[in-house]
């Protein structure tokens, strides 16, 4: 198969539509352009939330990653069924959800287990649950450091610090630094905003040695500043879009060395005016949070995204062709995170052909009901 049509399926009428497809030889692509960039396999404690399958944490932890980070209960029970070294919950639960976090906390006893926290009144409830429940509570201290969407900002934070490392029932790993909202296109835009952001956590670590609190590790970004943090030999790296890559950050990462590793499959299901195209890829098939275009279709990259409803995509398309209803076309689309979570399992495609497919495990927001 011609390398520009690495996306395409041989037997496609086995395909249903709308379809997600994973590609295991570009995921381990990305795996290994990961440990690069980072260095090694130790700096690297990748999200799962992009793609919430146990296979692509296999593919991880057979290249030596152990340690891993995600955002619902769902995902931390996907991650202790995969039996991986560190669970790192990284949104700070409340008390309903700390609850069943430490009941899985101490339902495996080989794993190790922590989250987030970045106020005094969850510090409270954390510790007063660690002391009923007899366990110890791992807790990161989660910096907000401009992106305002959590997080404490760094010239409050050695207080709550403090009462950490004071607490018998909770216990201190470091800080926890998430700037998704760092996105220049030039790359060295990207790192000396990086560098600037952090200027007020490097203050922060070193007033709280100043006054005898070593932060041990410090887990730093996301995609988007994956490779700025790269640069910083003192972090740990937090990458998760990377596994599958969308159209939004190739756009903001030319330069990135990832792979689409994710692709939609839809219909044309009418043709019902000139020029207008109907698939059936709606808001129930891809992210659609962001203005249209939410997906580039290949073959159609020059149409007009006219529409979207819950099971439709209207494109104008002006070019001469041949189209007919219930011709196959594959997509990126701008956001895979929020696309994977539609699914309930992805087909798996190697050199053309069709494998087994995938469960998307971790779909639900909880353990159970």
């Amino acid at each position: 198969m011609n390398t520009s049509d690495w996306y395409k399926v041989a037997e496609e009428h086995k395909l249903q539509t709308p379809g997600l497809l994973v590609f295991p030889e570009r995921i381990k692509k990305n795996i290994a352009s990961m440990i690069k960039i980072a260095g090694s396999k130790e700096r690297l404690w990748p999200h799962v939330k992009t793609y919430k399958m146990a296979k692509v944490i296999d593919l991880q932890m057979e290249a030596g990653i152990r340690r891993f980070k995600c955002a619902t209960l769902g995902e931390v029970a996907l991650l202790t069924s995969c039996g991986v070294e560190h669970i790192l919950l990284a949104l700070q639960p409340t008390q309903e959800k700390l609850v069943e976090f430490i009941k899985y906390q101490k339902k495996h006893p080989s794993i190790q287990f922590s989250t987030l926290v970045d106020n005094l009144d969850s510090l409270v409830i954390f510790n007063k649950l660690a002391e009923e429940q007899d366990v110890k509570l791992n807790l990161w201290v989660d910096i907000n450091n401009g992106m305002n969407r959590t997080g404490i900002l760094p010239e409050k934070a050695a207080k709550l610090y403090q009462v950490i490392v004071e607490s018998s029932s909770l216990n201190s790993l470091g800080l926890h630094v998430y700037d998704g909202h760092l996105r220049p296109l030039d790359l060295e835009d990207k790192i000396i905003q990086s560098t600037n952001a952090f200027e007020a956590v490097d203050v922060l670590i070193k007033t709280l040695d100043q006054n005898g609190m070593k932060v041990p590790t410090v887990i730093a970004g996301g995609s988007p500043s994956f490779y700025p943090h790269s640069l910083r030999s003192n972090v740990i790296l937090s990458p998760g879009t990377t596994l599958l890559w969308d159209l939004g950050y190739k756009r903001i990462w030319k330069e990135s060395p990832f792979l689409n590793a994710a692709v939609v499959v839809t219909r044309l299901i009418s043709k019902p005016n000139k020029n207008i195209y109907c698939f059936d890829l709606g808001h129930k098939a891809i992210a659609s949070e962001m203005p249209l275009p939410r997906v580039e279709i290949f073959g159609l990259e020059k149409a007009i995204h006219k529409g979207q409803s819950e099971e439709h995509l209207i494109l104008e398309y002006k070019q001469e062709n041949n189209f007919k209803v219930g011709d196959l076309f594959y997509a990126i689309p701008y956001h895979i995170c929020p696309t994977v979570a539609k699914y309930n399992k992805a087909y798996t495609v190697t050199e053309g052909e069709l494998g087994t497919p995938w469960e998307i495990e971790a779909r639900s927001y909880h353990l159970s009901f």
